[in-house]
């Protein structure tokens, strides 16, 4: 069984990049972006090129509906998610205080709590059936460290 990429952030740049460098070396793709024209268009030129299996996911991952479905699709076991490039992105102007203070947050929410979550949900699935980096480790409450 091939593994299976998922790519926010994949219709433009970086993202649409990793997606082609991740087909070009044989990954199954789920590719994540709001724009769903340009998501479909991608995922119909890498299945044509490298005869791979693409999944196309249009969400806002600012949104908690568009999040948590991302999350939902990471977590299924019957189509396993291998590889997770969290590259969702966005840039703001450098002059915090002349910034809009709903664009920060939405800065905040896409770079920290939507990475966050799509990392925590990618991990746990990847423990629970034993592939991907990284062990499980305990950590102590009692506050010794």
């Amino acid at each position: 069984m091939r593994r299976t990429a998922l790519v926010t952030g994949a219709s433009s740049g970086l993202g649409a990049e990793f997606a082609r460098q991740l087909a070009a070396r044989g990954a199954d793709l789920v590719l994540v972006a709001r724009d769903r024209a340009a998501l479909d268009e991608l995922g119909e030129r890498l299945r044509a090129e490298h005869r791979i299996a693409v999944e196309v996911l249009p969400a806002d991952l600012v949104d908690d509906e568009g999040l948590a479905s991302v999350v939902r699709r990471i977590a299924e076991r019957e189509r396993p998610i291998g590889i997770l490039v969290n590259n969702a992105g966005f840039g703001l102007d450098l002059d915090f205080a002349a910034n809009d203070i709903a664009d920060e947050q939405r800065h905040l929410d896409l770079h920290v709590r939507a990475t966050m979550h799509l990392a925590h949900a990618a991990l746990r699935a990847m423990l629970e059936r034993g592939s991907g980096r990284g062990s499980p480790t305990r950590t102590s409450t009692s506050g010794s460290g």
